[in-house]
């Protein structure tokens, strides 16, 4: 199992009840309802939802895959954790890969929380309904996810010379390009920091650093200017 799997569950079931939450509250104010009730009542039902499909992920469905599936991202995940595998593929990972990242886990997840939770509401009448929902819901969300993560990683590809050069080095060798390395990343902290922060331009620093002359300068005339006086009266 991966070490990071509560962090995993804890990060989805936040994002989702906050988002599902808002959406809901922004809902209720376009139809003159109080925006509270419905936040928190949306909230806690996605919740819900959201431990249920994480944990089944986390817990069960990706520790199963990822001793037993031969695909390059289970490799990838076992040489991580350490485990030995007769299968060895230590090419490097392509856009493809970085695209079905998960949607494997993320689709049996979604099949298995929604049959569950589809069963516990309507009875066994909702099982193939919630199986299929579920499934096709989920993998949706984490195709949707991945390709985001990929526009993510482009970007910061185009806005950083240093990891530029590999990623077109490769899309001229192959169709499917190289992941380049991945940059140091900033804590959420220094990210909401660095939206307010003013970056000064190099004109605004060369006037501050001529006022701040120019009032020494000052500083130094006043004082030179008492240096007589003081010296007289002690005469």
């Amino acid at each position: 199992m991966d070490p990071s799997a509560p962090q995993l569950i804890l990060g989805g079931v936040a994002i989702t009840s906050t988002v599902c939450g808002a959406t809901a509250s922004l809902y209720g104010v376009f139809k003159g309802r109080a925006p509270g009730p419905l936040f928190m009542f949306t909230a806690m039902n996605s919740g819900i939802v959201a431990a249920t499909f994480f944990s089944i992920r986390e817990y069960m469905v990706s520790p199963i895959l990822t001793l037993t599936h031969p695909g390059k991202q289970y490799q990838a995940r076992r040489r991580k954790l350490g485990v030995k595998s007769s299968d060895i593929d230590e090419s490097p990972l392509t856009w493809s890969d970085f695209r079905t990242a998960k949607l494997l886990d993320s689709s049996v997840s979604g099949a298995l929380a929604g049959g569950i939770l589809n069963t516990f509401k309507r009875g066994r009448p909702g099982l193939v309904p919630g199986t299929t929902t579920g499934a096709v819901l989920c993998t949706i969300l984490q195709w949707t996810f991945n390709e985001l993560d990929i526009l993510r990683i482009k970007y910061a590809s185009r806005n950083s010379p240093s990891i530029g050069a590999p990623v077109r080095a490769s899309e001229e060798q192959s169709q499917e390009p190289i992941i380049p390395p991945v940059q140091e990343t900033k804590s959420i902290m220094d990210r909401i920091l660095s939206k307010f922060a003013h970056k000064m331009t190099d004109e605004e620093y060369l006037k501050r650093m001529k006022a701040q002359r120019e009032a020494h300068l000052r500083r130094i005339a006043e004082l030179e200017g008492d240096t007589p006086h003081s010296t007289g009266d002690k005469s």
